[in-house]
């Protein structure tokens, strides 16, 4: 299965939604400077504020022309736009008052993108952009335009302006890397959980269907096997029709062993014998579908009377890798004890293993959360009880991680989501 490193989905943002985000972005500065121009009567350079707006407006425009051709904006792209907006901004406030100016807050915005989509390299340099052109704005000369005169801040409030923005900056930076990382990493692992769910029911249907066309095909088969060895017992046929004869007898024949074959291996690698089992059945179907391991053996505490579930691909392979993993780092031994209510199944896997270590037990069932030493060759990486708790929490259930003389996994699920009914026979 082919793996995809976080940086590669990071596939950058719609080119058009950049665009319109700029026009709703020119469209407040415009405002802002006609309602303190004519609604306030404050003094500004106009000229160069108002210049700036519209070489802004020019490269928007010719942004808004070209989009079409070229619908997202790549990752590796991002961070130039992201500068330039940043750049454009910070020149605007400039001229209006610097850290003077209460807007200078928006210059967290592109930070903020840049660390959501960009590239980390890319999210670093724009932040650093970013605070640059935070402390040009502390040293700006123009004052904030107001009334009677241009309004200048204490220089300490002016520099405590300065840490403020540059300290949210760097932590708003980290803060949404690190989310936008963990929810790619997450997004990663249920791709892989859908793809291995796809496989089982895929493999699950062409068993049935090879079992189907066994089945369908067996009888005309047999039917022209009979055909073709009673032809054999003629004895006045010609040489070369003897030959025919026998050529198609052995290419029915050997029909026959392909489907039986093909049947044959489906159903025992893939096919469920039956989907409604009773809760002890189907945990056995489920173990030797995957095997025990050699000097290791599961016992199976079940009551009388265990209700009957169906055992949909999804339920076998979650409760499929949570015992692979028992049996992974159990010493001899996996107990599952299941127990029941009338509004609940309650499964606990135990083994007599190390148990979970502490720095994995706080964190276990999320993706690429691991024990074992070899996760970095791309099996292990702690997907297995990822997938099993993402099919799990889709049934309505919920698991637990905790050791009692060893690992112990414990699964609560609704009767209603897996057990079968009059009311639910089979879903």
């Amino acid at each position: 299965m082919q793996s995809y490193s976080v940086s590669h989905l990071r596939a950058g943002i719609s080119f058009a939604l950049l665009v319109s985000l700029r026009w709703i972005a020119l469209a407040g500065q415009s405002a802002t400077l006609l309602l303190i121009d004519h609604g306030f009567h404050i003094r500004y350079p106009k000229v160069l504020t108002w210049s700036l707006i519209g070489l802004s407006v020019m490269v928007n425009f010719v942004l808004t022309l070209t989009h079409r051709v070229k619908p997202k904006i790549p990752a590796s792209q991002l961070c130039y736009y992201l500068i330039y907006d940043i750049g454009q901004l910070a020149a605007l406030l400039y001229v209006t008052g610097g850290l003077n100016n209460p807007f200078a807050v928006f210059l967290l915005a592109p930070v903020i993108i840049a660390a959501g989509f960009a590239r980390r390299r890319d999210a670093t340099v724009v932040t650093l952009f970013g605070l640059l052109a935070t402390v040009t704005l502390y040293t700006s000369a123009f004052p904030l335009p107001w009334f009677e005169a241009g309004l200048v801040l204490p220089e300490l409030l002016r520099f405590a302006v300065l840490v403020a923005i540059s300290c949210a900056m760097i932590f708003i930076a980290i803060y949404v890397s690190k989310v936008a990382s963990d929810h790619l990493k997450t997004m990663q692992a249920l791709q892989v959980t859908e793809l291995a769910l796809a496989r089982e029911q895929k493999l699950a249907s062409l068993g049935a269907l090879a079992a189907a066309a066994a089945h369908e095909l067996g009888s005309p088969l047999t039917t022209v096997i009979l055909v073709i060895r009673e032809m054999k017992k003629e004895t006045l046929l010609p040489d070369h029709l003897k030959e025919d004869i026998q050529t198609l007898d052995d290419q029915t024949t050997r029909c026959r062993e392909i489907l039986q074959g093909l049947s044959r291996n489906f159903r025992e690698d893939h096919v469920l014998p039956f989907k409604m089992l009773p809760l002890e059945a189907a945990l056995n179907v489920i173990i030797n579908n995957h095997g025990v391991p050699p000097g290791k053996h599961i016992r199976i505490i079940c009551a009388a009377e265990a209700p009957l579930i169906n055992l949909s691909p999804e339920l076998q392979h979650a409760l499929g890798n949570v015992i692979a993993n028992a049996l992974q780092f159990a010493d001899a031994q996996v107990l599952v004890t299941c127990g029941w209510s009338q509004e609940k199944l309650t499964l606990k896997i135990a083994d007599d293993g190390p148990g979970f270590p502490e720095f994995v037990l706080a964190r276990i069932g999320q993706p690429y959360v691991s024990s074992r030493k070899d996760a970095t060759d791309g099996i292990h990486l702690g997907l297995g009880l990822f997938i099993a708790q993402t099919l799990i929490e889709k049934k309505g259930g919920m698991m637990y991680f905790y050791n009692k003389n060893g690992a112990v996994c414990e699964i609560n699920l609704p009767r209603k989501a897996v057990e079968v009914t009059h009311e639910n026979p089979g879903q």
